[in-house]
């Protein structure tokens, strides 16, 4: 359902855009008809197909192409998919956006009770990819019963061990990069290790 009302808006904006081109071709034919209207025989003589309004319709494609890419020269492509997932995206995605914009950490659940706190590596197209990369932080798997987090892999050491090797310059330059299905995911949320302590203290014995 989701996915399907995501195709219907994303026609819909499509529709809209190409009304827009079409009608900016328009105002242009119009304002070169009185202006230079030598102009426009022309170019409608140099046409293979001599429908009335394909010139319009032909200029329109031209106008939607060149937006297109002065657009892409304008914004960066990871720009435009932030820009996308604050307009289009979902729950999961943008969670995703804001932990690779502000380098914070996610704890990922799967459904075979394992668990991955990491850093988002790179921004996820909405609705086009199930997979998100990551760089792990810490990983484990949940108890069974209490469903408690069991740390079995950290990974932070090893990352200050190469910094200070000069290996790598940033966490970024890292090539442990791990990639989650997002189908196989049971819950995500933002994870900070004081508040899990915090949370997670020892009960007190009286």
């Amino acid at each position: 359902m989701h996915q399907r009302l995501d195709r219907q808006k994303l026609l819909f904006n499509s529709v809209l855009l190409g009304l827009l081109c079409l009608i900016i071709a328009f105002v242009l034919r119009y304002a070169t008809k009185h202006m230079a209207p030598e102009l426009i025989n022309n170019v409608y003589g140099l046409l293979p197909v001599k429908e009335k309004f394909i010139g319009t319709a032909t200029a329109s494609l031209v106008i939607a192409v060149v937006f297109s890419e002065i657009a892409n020269l304008l914004l960066s492509e990871k720009d435009a998919i932030k820009k996308a997932i604050k307009f289009n995206g979902n729950e999961l995605e943008l969670m995703l956006e804001t932990s690779f914009s502000d380098e914070e950490l996610l704890q990922f659940t799967l459904d075979n009770g394992k668990f991955y706190i990491g850093w988002v590596k790179e921004l996820p197209v909405p609705n086009v990819s199930n997979y998100t990369r990551i760089i792990p932080a810490f990983s484990g798997y949940r108890n069974e019963k209490t469903k408690r987090l069991i740390f079995t892999t950290q990974y932070l050491s090893v990352y200050s061990e190469y910094l200070m090797e000069g290996r790598i310059m940033n966490i970024s330059d890292i090539r442990s990069d791990l990639v989650i299905d997002i189908s196989n995911l049971v819950s995500v949320g933002f994870f900070d290790m004081e508040m899990y302590k915090r949370f997670n203290k020892a009960p007190r014995k009286d």
